[in-house]
């Protein structure tokens, strides 16, 4: 005959479950590794090797412990639990990688699982780590105890708190009774945060937008927001000491049978008040403490992998302080005797009640809370809604499971005495019938009132739309059916932006490699696309420039090479400027157009600048040294190509100006060249040396008689080598021919605005954008639709865009966002189809840490 069977107890099976399931999830993460190191793109480095073998012995590890779960050694359990542990802290750490919050969050909420199943009661009996423990030993040590005449409620309350199950059991309880518990977290916070918000909409307008349809600060807030501020985290924290143990004692009140008012266990929990106030002041010095110890092992080590083990080591030290809030209102007793009370009744089973605390209290609300968030992350309305529902429901679920192990901790260490008191200090009473309709009301309120308030706006705060358009783009896409390699972003890609054809923004990406276009279908960019614009045999040293035509298209420059020329350079090496036509699918040769200038490897300081003319036409200018028999090294001629149409198949060139600049300067914004409504060219000339501007006017459009003028004077005493960043310009001609200049002064950084006078700029009047001695970069100019010059720019100081739109000298800046990295690398401005001004610009930490984002204000007065 064979022996009594032995079934698994649940938990165990569940944990098994959980096994299989981290083990086929780091098997797919194992092999992903090992399809990119070999024979992908990666390179098998150390730190692959080491992530290899760390998964090869996960996987292995946990297949073997699946097996070996029903053999009942004792080894298995304490291996299981250990080896969870590790795989949900690097679940957690691979929560906040790009991409990886799905995987992160399964292997956590697997491990976490499987590793609270194991330490349950049934599961140590089958593992016999802690020997059978009979109901003779918990029953008739209770009728040992001294002879008391149990309440019926508190006898069945008791023997109920003797299972082991705590968070299932208490979110049931929380889930059953959610509008009656969710009473006090409404009755203080949801006046508290009307309050708040009422207040801090007056305090920070003008410091406010509607970005992407929700509230968000572009200004750096003022004294007053701050105040307020503190003054309601200071509300909201005491208000939470009333909160949670009012909540505690409704949710203890519905587990052992018992009627509580809301309104009593509110005045229960105000009599505790000081005491929990003492708890709270604890626990902030505590978490200080815990973050001063974690910092200072990161600068000790320099590791963030070890200072993040310390800093979840120590926090599951202090998750038996939450029990102290139970100790608190439930027992009567002082912060400091609620403390004791709660390492007390965590002895002899201290990994239950800390992973059943950081689980039940903090964990699985906040991942509840951010799946939401993600989830509604297309509307900020709804984001927000979600965000204040899930911020008072979570109150009723935290606070059952603190109930819920303190009175099992209770029945389990200590005697009926103290069980049957806590049940009777429970206020008693006729509890009203909780109404559905208003509580469910308070919930929603603050998402009503803020969905009301972005789709009002009553302040007429600025509405913006932002995109970042590298959030969802490969940074190593491939090659593509031909061969070639497709194209990617860099951090200092961004050249120009351009209104295209069909309401499309097209902007010129160009720097190391060959030029690529990125096509936006609207002015938000959230639909885009990139492709290459040149072809692959060209000077790729050479900065591509462009110009709208007046069909919608783009003309773009080109200096082609030989193939066998793309990586040789010798004296036969030459480079040919010719043009490309683009539209919204692809750039192509212009047809019949013509080699329109050729350098030689000495020669390269060409500098071409592009503008569209009225009748569909086309203008080049270009700026090229003059030999040395000739002139001094101190002038360059300015010539001008003129073309009847965009192929630019029958060029004209005419030289046209020498402007006493030095020719050792780079590409860029260098050159600058514009054509007002009369076919008369305008260019504009920077020296990079000394900061100096020149303005180029032609008195016909055959530029027969030029006239030069020097309108910034520059620093003749500065080089190149002293450290300071180059000037910026930008240039505008408005409809009678006049020019407008926005540039960076080399000297103090400040954002200046000159506004010419004369069509020549003989004359010109001056404003001062920004504060001399303060950080800023760009600047980028459109002409609006009422003829304002719109001038944006960066302010990097208060890590702001800016846009300045000025009627003559007369100017109002309007911040339209900000910038949570660091600017200074690269901003473009055009109008969109409906005449909003579209910015471009980079958000740069580093080459890894960047992004390209656009910002269009909507409302922009």
């Amino acid at each position: 005959m064979s022996g009594p069977v032995r079934l698994v107890p649940r938990p165990v099976m569940l944990a098994r479950v959980c096994l299989w399931v981290q083990a086929l999830t780091v098997l797919v993460s194992l092999t992903m590794l090992v399809q990119y190191v070999w024979p992908g793109p990666g390179e098998l480095t150390g730190l692959a090797l080491i992530v290899l073998a760390g998964q090869t012995a996960a996987v292995l590890g946990l297949s073997a412990l699946s097996v070996m779960t029903t053999r009942r050694r004792t080894w298995v359990r304490p291996s299981a639990i250990g080896l969870q542990a590790l795989i949900a802290l690097g679940g957690l750490g691979v929560m906040f990688l790009e991409r990886g919050f799905f995987w992160g969050a399964l292997a956590l909420l697997a491990a976490g699982v499987g590793a609270t199943q194991l330490l349950t009661e049934p599961a140590q009996r089958w593992f016999d780590v802690r020997g059978p423990r009979g109901e003779t030993m918990s029953r008739s040590s209770a009728e040992e105890k001294p002879a008391v005449e149990e309440d019926r409620h508190a006898r069945a309350a008791r023997d109920e708190m003797w299972r082991d199950r705590v968070i299932r059991p208490a979110y049931a309880t929380a889930g059953r009774h959610l509008i009656g518990l969710t009473v006090p977290a409404l009755l203080v916070f949801l006046p508290l945060g009307l309050l708040t918000a009422s207040v801090l909409f007056f305090l920070v307008d003008g410091s406010a937008a509607v970005v992407n349809g929700g509230f968000q600060l572009i200004a750096p807030p003022g004294e007053p927001v701050l105040t307020w501020s503190v003054a309601t985290l200071v509300a909201s924290v005491a208000g939470q000491a009333v909160v949670l143990p009012a909540t505690v004692v409704l949710a203890a009140g519905r587990m052992v049978g018992k009627n509580v008012s809301a309104s009593a266990a509110m005045r229960a929990a105000a009599r505790r008040w000081p005491a929990m106030t003492a708890l709270v002041l604890i626990g902030m010095v505590v978490v200080a403490a815990f973050a001063a110890i974690g910092f200072g092992v990161l600068a000790w080590t320099e590791a963030l992998v070890v200072a993040f083990a310390v800093m979840a080591a120590l926090a599951l030290g202090g998750m038996p302080c939450l029990l102290a809030v139970a100790g608190v209102v439930l027992e009567g007793r002082s912060a400091r005797g609620a403390l004791a009370r709660a390492y007390q009744l965590t002895g002899g089973s201290p990994w239950t009640t800390v992973l059943t605390l950081a689980f039940g209290v903090v964990l699985v609300p906040a991942l509840v809370t951010q799946v939401a968030s993600s989830a509604a992350a297309g509307s900020p309305v709804a984001q927000a809604g979600v965000g204040s529902v899930l911020a008072l429901v979570s109150v009723p679920f935290q606070a059952a499971v603190i109930a819920r192990l303190f009175l099992h901790r209770l029945a389990v260490k200590g005697t009926t005495a103290e069980f049957e008191q806590v049940v009777a200090n429970l206020p008693a009473g006729a509890p009203r019938p909780v109404r559905p309709v208003p509580v469910l009301a308070g919930l929603l309120l603050p998402s009503l009132l803020y969905g009301a308030a972005v789709l009002v706006n009553p302040l007429g705060w600025l509405e913006v739309s932002e995109t970042v358009v590298t959030r969802e783009r490969p940074r190593d896409p491939g090659s593509d059916a031909a061969g070639r390699s497709k194209p990617t972003l860099e951090s200092s890609d961004l050249r120009a932006l351009h209104a295209g054809q069909d309401g499309r923004m097209v902007m010129l990406m160009d720097d190391s490699r060959e030029a690529k276009l990125l096509t936006c279908a609207d002015s938000t960019c959230s639909d885009n696309r990139l492709g290459w614009a040149e072809p692959v045999a060209v000077d790729s040293e050479r900065r591509a420039v462009s110009a709208r035509l007046t069909d919608g298209r783009l003309a773009v420059t080109t200096w082609a090479v030989d193939e066998h020329y793309r990586w040789v350079y010798d004296e036969n090496w030459r480079a040919r400027l010719g043009l490309l036509l683009c539209d919204a699918t692809a750039c192509v040769p212009a047809p019949g157009g013509r080699t329109l200038a050729e350098a030689t490897w000495g020669g390269r300081n060409t500098v071409v600048a592009l503008a569209a003319r009225p009748g569909g036409g086309l203008l080049v200018a270009q700026l090229h040294g003059i030999p040395e028999e000739d002139s001094d090294a101190d002038k360059e001629v300015l010539s001008l190509t003129f073309c009847d149409d965009p192929a630019c198949a029958r060029p004209r060139v005419t030289e046209v100006a020498q402007v006493p600049v030095n020719t050792d300067t780079g590409g860029g914004r260098d050159l600058i060249v514009g054509v007002d409504p009369d076919d008369r060219p305008v260019a504009l000339r920077v020296d990079h040396d000394s900061g100096a501007i020149f303005v180029v006017t032609c008195a016909e459009p055959a530029c027969a008689r030029a006239y030069v003028e020097q309108v910034v004077e520059g620093d003749a005493f500065r080089h190149w080598f002293d450290g300071r960043e180059r000037p910026q310009t930008a240039m505008v001609v408005r409809a009678d021919g006049r020019p407008m200049i926005a540039y960076r002064d080399i000297a103090g950084g400040t954002i200046m605005l000159l506004d010419c006078r004369t069509r020549t700029c003989s004359q010109a009047d001056t404003a001062l954008l920004t504060a001399p001695g303060e950080r800023h970069a760009g600047p980028a100019m459109v002409l609006d639709r009422a003829g304002r010059a719109l001038v944006a720019f960066q302010d990097l100081e208060r890590e702001q865009v800016v846009v300045a739109a000025c009627t003559g000298t007369l100017c109002t800046r309007t911040p339209v966002t900000t910038i949570p990295r660091g600017g200074g690398h690269g901003l473009a401005m055009a109008l969109d189809d409906r005449g909003r001004p579209m910015i471009v610009w980079t958000d740069f930490a580093s080459e890894d840490d960047w992004d390209l984002v656009v910002t269009t204000p909507l409302t922009l007065r």
